[in-house]
């Protein structure tokens, strides 16, 4: 008898142990930061979809944000040459599916080229408004940076 406590005790304290030590993920998306060479570009998150699982229960969170073009009123323009290419970098080190898309008008444009978290930079001088948008399993954002091509 016991040897049953005994027992019933070292698996309750290897099951406090266990959910004790769950990783706890962010309630929201992860910050995006582009480089091109040495020179950091922070980004501004726009509209996202997150879900935070925890052991007993989901929290999830839409958030939502103005268009690209608006977010991009109120951000600095970063000077760049042609045919640069800018690697995307996320805070937690993260690599979800990316897509980056050049704002024309009041609506998405031509989307540039991403391959392994690096997008290539159009080659034609002008100021361009691009949003980042990143997939991961548990949800989506968007990003926004300014560039201009010199």
């Amino acid at each position: 008898m016991n040897h049953k406590r005994y027992l019933i005790g070292i698996y309750m304290f290897f099951l406090l142990i266990v959910t004790g030590c769950t990783v706890q993920s962010s309630d929201e998306p992860p910050a995006a930061i582009v480089k091109i060479k040495d020179e950091k570009m922070a980004t501004t998150k726009g509209g996202y979809s997150w879900e935070k699982k925890g052991l007993f229960s989901n929290h999830a969170v839409i958030a939502d944000a103005a268009a690209p073009l608006q977010i991009a009123e109120d951000l600095n323009v970063n000077l760049v040459k042609p045919n640069s290419a800018a690697d995307v970098v996320f805070s937690d080190g993260s690599h979800p599916q990316l897509h980056a898309y050049l704002w024309e008008g009041e609506q998405r444009g031509k989307e540039l080229a991403v391959k392994k978290q690096q997008l290539s930079l159009p080659s034609e001088e002008g100021k361009y408004v691009i949003e980042l948008f990143a997939e991961w399993p548990n949800g989506d954002s968007s990003y926004t940076f300014v560039v201009e091509i010199k």
